[in-house]
């Protein structure tokens, strides 16, 4: 044998040598590798999983206040009621959800009831928790509590809570918070009886109760007296999201008083001029310049006419024997009328205003009708057909008023008292009494409800404009009767517009609202358009516009 020549067998255990000895310098390496990975690399990873829980959590919070859908799916006790903008109470005693679930009234009703643990299973999300394993806390404004009816939350609602220290914030609608380990005295005893197991100094630091809302502080690393990691919720975040729904919900729901109005008068209400939303009068004026809608409910303010129009005719079978309207004032039509068999019995008469409110057609409950005889309500009731839109509202904003009565037979004389067309809505725009609990709308008006609309005082960010040919006392037709309203940024054609509903938004120049001045309201080419009657819709960055607009037709 050859005394170079080595065996395959020999070549092969050095192989083996040699792999088995890069395997243990390799392993040698990596655990030298975690071993030497710094406090503030693995503070880091801490950080971030804490972070990310916290952005699931503001993600959550903000669908929750957009969604009507999940709002209302999460309401066990009825009525339930979507309110745009509105944010559930805090967790008080770690079950998932808040104590109340915002039907009723008084929750979260102090500071103290403001403050605790995330309402995970109310909002439809993972079990949250930070990197210590603890669940995220959470903390709301007073005056974003889905509370409707009681608090108002519109694009002007400012949040009340305050964060100091190395991230300052204000104008902060919610906070939510990873408490970290504990630190320094506090317990967290996992006995759910046990007070401290739900108190919020066993879990954050820093934070300071006010009369009614709090302030918290920031720290930018976690220290050993101060370990929360934080993340906010503004104004301005919330009403991003929650601005699109407004005006989608604007155009299901405040669409179809004014279609409705149309097919009623035959034309579209006159606007309320622009003023001060906090003090306007919400009444109409003769003219075709766009301004805020006539939602006025004053009493007195539509009346009939004088002198009077209160023709009567009958219509076989039956005879009027004689009728009397003497006692008629501008607040009430009041006739006396004798008849035998069961005649049609038809009134003309002309209300004043009635282009500048939503007013609606009379139902036989608006009227009342009265057997003189026995000065009890006729039996069996009359049936009403009331026609409201022939001719069309004239120039000045009289309405023609045709109502036909099927009578029944009566030996007696009967009394009409008719008041003018009832205002829409009922109680005037002021009152409390404005809750979803009033969605239901009187006939003939079929949209799913305002109650929201004006709760929320929303009706305070809307804009209205019509072009002249639909203003009453037009021609009828903005094409061939120009000018049609036109709205870029819109799908084409948008130059032939009649009427459009203009969302506001929040404040882009930080001036305080209510405000008299337009510009604190609209942006672009809508500040200008009762001159133009060019308006525009948002698009591309909302720091330099954010209306956005609804068409009402075509």
């Amino acid at each position: 044998m050859h005394p170079g020549f080595r065996t395959p067998h020999r070549e092969r255990g050095f192989a083996m040598i040699a792999i088995v000895s890069l395997i243990a310098l390799m392993s040698t390496y990596l655990i030298a590798y975690a071993l030497s990975r710094t406090g503030a690399e693995l503070s880091q990873e801490r950080e971030q999983r804490s972070m990310n829980a916290l952005r699931q959590a503001k993600a959550a919070l903000i669908a929750y206040a957009a969604s009507e859908q999940w709002q209302l799916y999460k309401c066990s006790s009825p009525p339930c009621r979507f309110q745009p903008g509105a944010l559930p109470c805090p967790d008080r005693n770690n079950d998932g959800n808040p104590d109340h679930d915002g039907s009723s009234q008084g929750i979260c009703s102090n500071a103290l009831t403001r403050i605790g643990r995330l309402p995970w299973k109310t909002l439809g999300v993972d079990d949250l928790r930070d990197a210590s394993g603890e669940r995220l806390w959470y903390a709301l404004s007073s005056n974003f509590r889905k509370l409707a009816g009681t608090t108002v939350i519109n694009s002007d609602t400012q949040g009340l809570l305050t964060v100091t220290g190395t991230a300052p914030a204000n104008n902060v609608v919610a906070i939510v918070f990873a408490p970290g380990a504990a630190i320094q005295s506090q317990i967290r005893p996992p006995d759910s009886s046990n007070p401290a197991h739900n108190d919020p100094a066993s879990y954050l630091e820093e934070f300071t109760p006010g009369v009614s809302n709090y302030t918290f502080s920031t720290n930018a690393l976690p220290s050993d007296t101060f370990n929360d990691r934080l993340l906010v919720i503004t104004q301005a975040d919330l009403m991003s999201a929650v601005e699109p729904v407004v005006a989608a919900r604007i155009q299901r729901d405040i669409k179809p008083y004014l279609d409705t109005y149309r097919s009623t008068w035959g034309r579209y209400p006159f606007a309320a001029p622009f003023s001060n939303p906090g003090t306007s009068d919400y009444k109409g004026t003769a003219s075709p310049l766009p301004g805020m809608l006539p939602l006025t409910a004053a009493s007195g303010f539509v009346t009939w006419a004088n002198p009077l129009s209160t023709a009567i005719s009958d219509n076989p079978p039956g005879s009027i024997s004689s009728y009397s309207c003497a006692a008629s004032t501008a607040a009430l039509v009041d006739c006396n009328v004798t008849y035998s068999g069961t005649p049609t019995l038809r009134f003309s008469l002309s209300a004043l205003n009635a282009g500048m409110a939503f007013v609606r057609s009379h139902v036989i409950a608006d009227l009342t009708v009265t057997d003189m005889a026995s000065s009890l309500p006729l039996t069996p009731t009359p049936t009403l057909s009331s026609i409201n839109n022939s001719p069309p509202v004239d120039s000045a904003g009289k309405g023609t008023v045709l109502l036909s009565l099927s009578m029944p037979t009566s030996s007696a004389p009967v009394r009409f008292q008719i008041p003018p067309p009832p205002m829409q809505p009922p109680p005037p725009i002021t009152s409390s009494s404005w809750d979803n609990t009033m969605m239901t709308l009187a006939t003939p008006y079929s949209a799913a409800g305002a109650g929201w609309f004006i709760s929320n005082q929303w009706y305070k960010h809307v804009y209205y404009a019509v072009s002249p040919a639909l203003v009453p006392g037009g021609g009828g037709n903005c094409v061939s009767t120009p000018p049609c309203l036109t709205v870029t940024n819109l799908p084409t054609p948008n130059n032939n517009m009649q009427a459009v509903l203009i969302l506001a938004g929040r404040s882009l120049n930080g001036t305080a609202r209510p405000s008299s001045i337009i510009s604190d309201y609209l942006e672009g080419a809508n500040r200008t358009g009762s001159g133009t009657y060019t308006y525009e819709h948002r698009s591309g960055v909302p720091t330099s516009i954010n209306d956005r607009v609804v068409v009402i037709s075509p």
